[in-house]
C-alpha cells in the first residue's frame, strides 16, 4: 500500500467539483506523485444507517437529508480506515482547489500530532486536514454512525476535533477561504452561496436558521419581505476567483479530464450553472 494518499470526499451533487480538485491536485504535484481517490458518500453503504435518522447538532436533534448538498462532510473520517490505519492522508472537501504541490504539506512537521488542520475562531476547520492514520484507529466510520445515530456523540463536536488531543496546526494558506492571494496554495469556494460553478440554480442546501431578533422575533421571513434572502445562487463576489474555477475548468477540458459527455449530464441534473460552458469557453 502506498503510504501517501489524497482523499477527495463529495457527494452526486458536488462530483463535477470534486473531479476539477483532483484535476488541480494532480497537474501541480512536482516532487512525487501522490494517488487522489475520490470519496462518494452516495456510493458508501454505511451512509444508510444515517439517511433520515435523527441526530444532535449542537445538543439540538436534527434528520439527516441525504440530499442536501453538504451531506458528504462524514466522510471526512474515512481516510485512516481506507488507508489502514497506516500511513499519512490528506483529505478535503470537493470545493477546494489546489494551486501549489501537495508534497510540500504533506513535509510538515507533525511533531507528533494525529491531526493537522486550520484553526477557525475556537474550533478546528476539519475541510483541509492531514493525518497521521496510525494514530486514528478509533475513526471508523460505522462506530462514528452508530453513535451519532444513538445520540452518543454530537455532530458537532465530531467536525470540530473538540473530542480529540492530539491536533496541530497549519497554516491558513492551505485552506483559504474564499480569498485568493499570492501565497494561496489551495483555494476553498467555502460560500456556498456564491460558489462559481452554480450561479443561478436553485439553492439546494440546508440553511442555517439566522439569529432571532431580540432572541425571539424569526428574521426569516423579514428577510424574504426585504428580498434579502436569496432562492439561487448568487454570482462570487471575487471575479478572480470565479476566473480562476473556469480557466481551471477549461484546462481540464481541454485535457479530457472533464468531458463533454460529463458537463452535459452535470447540467442537465441541475449540478452545473446553465451556461457553464459559455463561461468556460470564454475564459
Amino acid at each position: 500500500m502506498n503510504n501517501k494518499k489524497i482523499f477527495i470526499q463529495t457527494n452526486g451533487k458536488q462530483y463535477a467539483g470534486a473531479l476539477l480538485a483532483k484535476y488541480a491536485l494532480e497537474r501541480n504535484m512536482k516532487s512525487e506523485i501522490i494517488p487522489v481517490e475520490i470519496i462518494d458518500v452516495d456510493e458508501t453503504p454505511a451512509f444508510k444507517a444515517l439517511a433520515n435518522k435523527s441526530y444532535l447538532r449542537k445538543n439540538k436533534e436534527v434528520v439527516a437529508d441525504p440530499n442536501d448538498l453538504q451531506h458528504f462532510t462524514l466522510t471526512r473520517f474515512m481516510p485512516p480506515e481506507r488507508m489502514d490505519f497506516q500511513g499519512k492522508a490528506v483529505v478535503i472537501d470537493p470545493d477546494i482547489f489546489a494551486l501549489s504541490d501537495i508534497n510540500e504539506l504533506f513535509t510538515t512537521d507533525m511533531k507528533g500530532r494525529a491531526i493537522l488542520a486550520c484553526k477557525k475562531k475556537d474550533a478546528w476547520d476539519t475541510s483541509v486536514m492531514l493525518l497521521d492514520c496510525a494514530k486514528l484507529s478509533h475513526w471508523k466510520i460505522e462506530t462514528i454512525i452508530k453513535e451519532l445515530v444513538e445520540h452518543r456523540l454530537d455532530y458537532n463536536t465530531l467536525m470540530t476535533l473538540s473530542n480529540e488531543d492530539s491536533v496541530g496546526e497549519i497554516p491558513r494558506i492551505w485552506n483559504s477561504l474564499d480569498e485568493l492571494h499570492p501565497e494561496t496554495k489551495m483555494l476553498h469556494t467555502t460560500n456556498r452561496l456564491t460558489q462559481p460553478w452554480r450561479t443561478g440554480l436553485p439553492i439546494d442546501f440546508t440553511r442555517n436558521p439566522l439569529p432571532k431578533y431580540l432572541g425571539v422575533i424569526p428574521r426569516e421571513p423579514i428577510y424574504k419581505l426585504l428580498g434579502k434572502y436569496p432562492t439561487h445562487y448568487q454570482k462570487h463576489p471575487d471575479e478572480n476567483i470565479e476566473n480562476f474555477f473556469f480557466k481551471l475548468a477549461k484546462d481540464a477540458f481541454s485535457e479530457g479530464v472533464f468531458t463533454k459527455e460529463i458537463l452535459e449530464d452535470e447540467i442537465k441534473t441541475g449540478h452545473l450553472r446553465k451556461d457553464f460552458e459559455t463561461k468556460m469557453q470564454s475564459t
